[in-house]
Parts: C-alpha cells; structure tokens; sequence
C-alpha cells in the first residue's frame, strides 16, 4: 500500500462522517416523519398484549386447520353451523399467521403484526413524499389519520392486507399523474390479497375506477383506435376476475355476497356497523373527509380525477362499514397532502445542532423500536395471551368436557376461539365462533336472544348445551338468568368471566 493511500482513505472516512449529519440537517422533516412512524413502531409494541383478541386467535385456529389437514371446505370446528360449505378466503394469511407463531411464538406474531402496520403507513407516507407532497402537508395529515387506523391494531389477518393497499394505491396515483405499463403490478397484487384478506374488494374497485378514468382521459381516441381500449378494459377485467383467483374459483362469489351483502355482520359485529355507532372515531373521519372536500374545491389541480374519485368512494365505504375507515386514513395519508398544497416553507436558518439533534432522536427511535422488539420476543407468551383470557376458565372447560364426554359449550364469541386454539379437543363441541357468516339463517338472531335474554322462548337456542361460558360485564342478563336455573352450578369466576354448569334436565 502507497504512503497515499493512508490519507486519501481518511478523508474518504471523514467525508462519510459529514455527510451523515448533512442527512438528518438537510431532510430534517423527513427524518421526523421517519422517527414519528418508529415510534409509532414503539408504542404499538409496547400495548400489544391488548392487541391479541377474537381475530387472532381465529387466525391460529383456521391457520393450524389448514396447517394439518389442508385447505377447509366444510364446517367442522362448531356445532350450529356443522357440515355448512366453508368457503376461507383468507386461508393463506391464516397459514403465514400460524407458521409465525411456529417460528416465534405469540411474540414474533405480535411483532409481525406491527411491523405490517407501521410499513402500511410507513408506506404511506413515503407515496406521499414521492408522489410530490411536502413533509409539511403529511405532518398535518398523519395525526388525525392515525387517530382512525391504530384502533385496527389488533393481531389479525387484515394487517397482511395493509402494505399491499398501500403499494396499489401508489401504483395507481402514479398512473393517474403519469400513465405507464407499470400499472399492470396492480392485477398481480390483487391476485396475492383475494387469498389474504377479503378487504381486496376494495383494492378491486380502485382498480375499476383507474380503469374507467382512463378510459374517460382517452374518450377522443377510443372511437378510432382498438388499441386506446387495451388498458381501460384490461384495468376493469382484469381486477374483478382476480377476486376469482382462490383455490375456491367461483364458490368466493357466495363468501362475497355473504360479507358485503348478507346483513349478518351488521347486527354481529361493531365494526361492521354504520361509522356513526363510533362517536369519537366518526367526529375525526368527518373532519378528515370534510378537509378532503374543502381541499378538492379550493385547488383541484393538485389531483387528479381518480384521486378525488377513489378517496370520496371509500369515504361512502367508511360511512357505511366502520372498518374500512382503516383504508379511507391511508390513502387519506397518501393523497390529502397533494391535495392541501402546502408550501414547503421559508428556508430555516442554518443551525449546526439541527443535523446532530435529528440524529439523536433518529437513534433513539430505533434504538426504542429494538428494545421493544427484544423485550416483546423474551416474554412469555402468558403475558400476551391473558390480557382478557384466564387460565381459570380453560381449567374449568376442560375439567368439566373431560368429565362429561357429551358435553357440549355455548360461549361469549369473545372465548370461542381462543378455547378452540388452547383445547383442539372441543372441536365440533362448541356453538359457533366468529365466523358469523356461516351460521344458518335466524341462528344468529337466537343466539343474541340467549346472550341478551330476549323474548319469552329466550333459552331456546341454549337447548342442548349445558357448559356455558360468559361474561359478567356483556352478558349480564344471561348471567343471571342461568344463575337462577334450578341445578345451575358455578365452575369458575373471577368477578368478569364466569364457567357455568347447567342441570342437565334444564338443558334439554
């Protein structure tokens, strides 16, 4: 080595030393918009105990059916809806949820969770910045849009879905702006998500819409060339037949109209409901929608039509089905900081404590991001999984299912899968679970009568089951009402969730 050599490699070194702190000075809104998405990270992390809820544990049991005996086509885990066509479209993210949790355990699962949520917004913000939106506009944007999707947090098979909205709405307002063949990426992503999460509804009706509005852009062209028709048509074809593309071909077509149309959810489920059921949550969607609104009126050149188009369309969604105001905050995240048309500011002083400053809090992010990855790793799962579930009330059910062979349990959907993942054994002994959608028609409605204690013939749809798992809190008249069965035993309570052994005289 020459005596150069020496020099010149040092100087390279301190090149890379300055350059680094020339980074975080240079793009310091980006990096805050950087250490705001790691700590997101961070938090989300450090409440995921209160994360694992009914959807995950269904998750693991479907994903641990799949694992062992192949793709499901029957009903066979409950009682009320056994032998029914089971038709699980989410069967592939359901066994990618299983096989981490047989890697890592209820931890690597929650981590993986959060890391598919933050690179959703993370994703997010950066189609943002890429797209042409100032750190400034996104900073205004992102909190209240945050505000709408941390509370879909929960360890599910929806978070697989998140990245892949987010890379198909990019794609799309890329081709919106610049039209390019890059835009055919959508139907691949499509084909991925319709066995992921049926939320690909909705990145199918984004598809449609590119498609119908190119097709609108090209009008003077489409008479007289064959050819300005290849992509619209290709665009709109191509997105619906991909919802076909499942191990299930046309069957989906009933889990569709089932979920979308059926009405079942509505009256099952919160999240399904109308977004006016959730004050808090509606009061920031409205103003969100409403800025969205303003924004559009006061500089419509900022986007373009399918832009405007898409985010009033899932806004109709959000209205309609609280749950899909997850997607309406990220493209809200994505396209409302275009649409404000923010400057990027007076240039700021130059402060040489501004690049050392941001790499701090840079470093500190990722350093809280990994401790609470570590920590999340090393706990035992216990910590995870009895956040609201209790080792005292699978004891109980397993005791008394062991003892009496016969035995068949009527639960709170709250404990249904979760006794399912712990206890493989109550398969085809418990009522229902979750999957609502494939309970016969009018069960539904007596399983709420039960729960609820409506109508003089209430207990009906408890004939036949004589362990019952319940909570205190929810299921407070039910509670009481069995308490007062004349041969009513208690198994186990905890002052929240109770085990009760019904005579059998009353249960038939």
């Amino acid at each position: 080595m020459s005596s150069l050599a020496l020099p010149r490699e040092a100087a390279l070194t301190r090149g890379r030393l300055r350059a680094l702190p020339a980074v975080f000075s240079q793009r310091g809104s980006d990096v805050l918009l950087g250490v705001a998405i790691l700590a997101l990270g961070a938090v989300l992390l450090a409440s995921l105990p209160s994360a694992f809820d009914v959807d995950s544990w269904l998750a693991l049991v479907t994903g641990r059916e799949i694992w062992h005996a192949g793709l499901p086509q029957h009903e066979s885990l409950t009682v009320i809806a056994h032998g029914v066509r089971w038709v699980d479209q989410q069967w592939l993210s359901q066994l990618v949820s299983y096989a981490v949790y047989l890697l890592g355990g209820l931890g690597l699962l929650g981590v993986f969770n959060v890391a598919l949520l933050t690179a959703g917004v993370g994703g997010a913000v950066l189609a943002a910045r890429r797209l042409g939106a100032v750190p400034r506009g996104v900073a205004v944007v992102l909190p209240l849009a945050l505000f709408l999707i941390v509370p879909s947090r929960e360890v599910r098979t929806q978070e697989l879905a998140m990245p892949l909205f987010v890379a198909l709405a990019w794609l799309l307002a890329s081709d919106s702006r610049t039209p390019s063949r890059r835009v055919y990426w959508c139907l691949p992503i499509l084909v991925l998500w319709a066995n992921l999460h049926g939320t690909v509804t909705q990145g199918a009706l984004l598809v449609v819409l590119r498609g119908v509005t190119l097709a609108w852009e090209r009008r003077s062209t489409l008479t007289s060339s064959a050819a300005a028709w290849a992509r619209p048509v290709t665009l709109v074809l191509g997105a619906l037949l991909s919802l076909l593309a499942t191990p299930y071909g046309l069957g989906i077509v009933a889990y569709y109209k089932a979920t979308l149309f059926g009405g079942t959810l509505t009256h099952a489920v919160t999240e399904w409901q109308p977004i006016t059921s959730a004050s808090l949550t509606a009061g920031a969607f409205f103003l969100l929608a409403g800025v969205a609104l303003w924004s559009f009126g006061r500089s419509p050149a900022n986007t373009t039509s399918w832009e405007r188009l898409s985010l009033l369309v899932l806004a109709a969604g959000s209205v309609a089905v609280i749950r899909n105001v997850l997607f309406f905050a990220l493209f809200a995240v994505i396209v409302l900081p275009l649409s404000l048309g923010l400057a990027s500011g007076r240039e700021q002083v130059r402060d040489r404590l501004r690049g050392p400053v941001n790499a701090l809090l840079s470093a500190t992010a990722v350093a809280a991001v990994a401790l609470a990855t570590v920590v999340t790793l090393a706990r035992p799962s216990a910590t995870l999984e009895f956040n609201y579930q209790r080792a005292g009330v699978l004891s109980a059910v397993e005791r008394a299912t062991r003892a009496i062979p016969s035995l068949r349990v009527l639960t709170d959907d709250r404990f249904a899968d979760w006794l399912l993942w712990r206890d493989p054994g109550l398969s085809g002994r418990l009522a229902y679970d979750v999957r609502y959608e494939l309970l016969p028609g009018g069960q539904l409605q007596r399983l709420q009568a039960v729960l609820s204690v409506l109508g003089a013939d209430w207990s009906a749809g408890a004939r036949g089951y004589r362990l019952l798992v319940l909570d205190r809190k929810h299921d407070a008249l039910a509670v009481r009402a069995f308490l007062g069965e004349r041969g009513s035993r208690t198994l186990y309570d905890d002052g929240e969730r109770m085990v009760i052994l019904r005579a059998a005289a009353q249960a038939a």
